[in-house]
């Protein structure tokens, strides 16, 4: 099934929905260039409001091509040049010009970013084409040399009207039998993300049948900030592809950290032994296809290694679960949390060795302070001699005894 947001993407910058101010400013830009102040446009504003669909409405409009690239998806330099190099040197065969798209920009802005904003820096500056970046928020202070040389255009935020009425022309072109209640709560929850709002209604829509107010209760409330627990409740329950891959797009956390949290709770929801198995299989699945992302550097793959995790296990199942499950937090995770305090006063202890024993923290953590927890674990007064030749205070042998005996 084609997603709605695609099928009902507007086919030109008239369909746009109250953003004519940012579309004649991408308009004017695009046809004066090179010969405009700045290189390159960041649009910004929230989730949903048309920044990317604006790009392609305009490009089709003025007989574009768009090459895009997702700054989520790619973070090295390499590799971002690799997939823009040659399109924003060469000309397009068939098209009369051609924009460089690169999408959630924001999204690359972080530890895992290996030259990524310096290299989009470098591809605006020798750009002999148009590039267009998106963004939610672009104020990051790590985005000042990106500001400096764009031109910054707002897309405002969808007001609820703006939402229900896109919805109720895509609900009559698809025949929905759907009360008229249920389309102006979308829009009131959706809270300005006409994106989410479209998803919500094609997810109802899936239960093929007439669409009442008491339905909502499968989407459960979208939040902007879904907790971990609301999001792996709503997967669960859900019953199409769609339905279980939607609540983790709001969740701050990486496919890779929520796969343990999947994982302890797949036999916390499920009962029967069959669909436990089957939910590990495709976790298992979803594990290979990760590796082969990460050796091969493919991450534009990345959206099917979550659509094979999340929809895999959520359809695994034979029926919908009714019960009421109380998620549990993963035990390493649990772990980590009860042993926060150790590990700082660790840290703190191996800073203090280091110029006596010569030797790198990490070092000192592996070797010295790893095989003293392990004596003060199992041979108490072992531990504390070999503390004390280690140089540490009484405090704070008293203070590990303590700590050990908790593990």
């Amino acid at each position: 099934m084609i997603p709605w947001i695609k099928k009902y993407a507007p086919k030109n910058s008239a369909e746009i929905i109250n953003q004519t101010e940012a579309i004649q400013k991408i308009k004017t830009f695009i046809l004066k260039y090179p010969n405009v102040p700045k290189r390159a446009l960041l649009l910004y504003g929230p989730p949903g409001v048309g920044k990317t669909s604006s790009v392609y409405a305009i490009a089709r409009e003025l007989n574009y091509e768009v090459v895009e690239m997702n700054a989520s998806d790619v973070r090295s330099a390499r590799k971002i040049h690799q997939i823009l190099d040659e399109a924003m040197k060469s000309r397009p065969f068939f098209y009369k010009g051609r924009i460089i798209l690169i999408d959630e920009v924001d999204g690359m802005v972080g530890k895992e970013d290996m030259g990524g904003l310096g290299a989009i820096i470098n591809i605006i500056k020798n750009s002999r084409w148009p590039v267009i970046l998106t963004a939610n928020d672009p104020w990051d202070p790590r985005f000042r040399k990106i500001r400096e040389v764009c031109n910054l255009i707002e897309f405002k935020r969808l007001s609820t009207i703006d939402i229900y009425k896109a919805l109720k022309r895509i609900a009559a072109k698809e025949n929905l039998q759907v009360d008229d209640a249920v389309l102006r709560a979308l829009a009131d929850r959706a809270q300005g993300d006409l994106r989410s709002a479209i998803n919500d209604l094609q997810t109802l829509a899936e239960l093929g049948r007439p669409i009442t107010i008491k339905d909502l209760e499968i989407l459960g409330y979208r939040e902007r900030e879904k907790t971990i627990f609301q999001a792996m409740g709503q997967m669960f329950k859900a019953t199409t592809i769609l339905g279980a891959t939607l609540p983790f797009s709001e969740i701050d956390m990486s496919p890779t950290e929520i796969v343990p949290w999947i994982e302890e709770n797949i036999p916390n929801e499920y009962e029967n032994l069959e669909e436990i198995y089957e939910a590990y299989i495709w976790m298992s699945n979803a594990d290979k296809f990760y590796s082969r992302i990460f050796r091969r550097q493919y991450w534009s793959l990345l959206r099917y290694y979550t659509v094979l995790m999340y929809a895999g296990v959520a359809l695994s199942k034979k029926k919908r679960y009714r019960k009421f499950t109380r998620y549990k937090m993963p035990e390493y995770v649990k772990k980590l949390a009860q042993t926060k305090n150790l590990r700082e006063q660790l840290n703190k202890i191996a800073q203090e060795l280091k110029e006596k024993l010569h030797g790198s923290t990490k070092r000192i953590r592996e070797i010295y302070l790893n095989t003293l927890i392990l004596f003060l674990k199992n041979r108490p007064d072992l531990g504390k001699r070999y503390a004390r030749i280690l140089g540490l205070k009484q405090p704070q042998i008293e203070y590990l005894l303590e700590a050990v005996k908790r593990l």
